[in-house]
């Protein structure tokens, strides 16, 4: 009998590879020395030829530094450290950072004026509702259950209102006869 558990079958998961600043400098440095040298095989391209000796320059200037900050180990440290931030650490360091809630802020970039305005509108009321439950003496858990019904009637209305303020224009249907 077969053991399914046993599977054979392989998936090829490259490795990313990531340039350090060093190597990113050092093939900047390459570019603009073989486009140099490019250019400096044809006559009548002095004029070219400095503006790209001046780049040349530069990027040997960039790339000194980046050997210089490569030898430094504590500057290493410190990148790999912003590198871990930057990537699979971003959502370790940013919840730890956090002191009153456990989850990020909502994503609000896709909303217009408009929305944004009646989002702020609703958290206002939503912050009178649970004043006013705390003054009757409601317990936390029924403000939390209400709350939660508003909300989703909130939403329900806005979805409702949005299909009917449509133009007409967005109805497939509109203009066929």
């Amino acid at each position: 009998m077969e053991d399914v558990s046993d599977d054979d079958t392989f998936t090829f998961i490259p490795a990313q590879v990531r340039l350090t600043p060093y190597d990113r400098r050092l093939r900047e440095l390459r570019i603009w020395e073989e486009r140099y040298d490019e250019l400096a095989k044809h006559p009548n391209n002095e004029r070219r030829l400095a503006g790209l000796g001046y780049k040349v320059r530069e990027a040997k200037k960039r790339f000194e530094e980046e050997k210089r900050r490569d030898a430094d180990d504590g500057w290493r440290q410190r990148r790999n450290v912003d590198v871990w931030r930057a990537g699979e650490g971003r959502e370790i360091r940013n919840a730890s950072r956090r002191k009153v809630r456990s989850k990020p802020n909502e994503d609000l970039s896709h909303l217009t004026a408009e929305q944004k305005k009646a989002r702020a509108r609703g958290q206002r009321a939503d912050a009178n509702f649970i004043k006013r439950r705390t003054r009757e003496g409601m317990s936390e858990a029924d403000i939390e259950v209400a709350l939660e019904l508003r909300r989703r009637e909130r939403i329900a209305k806005l979805a409702t209102k949005s299909l009917v303020d449509r133009p007409l224009a967005d109805n497939p249907g509109y203009g066929m006869f």
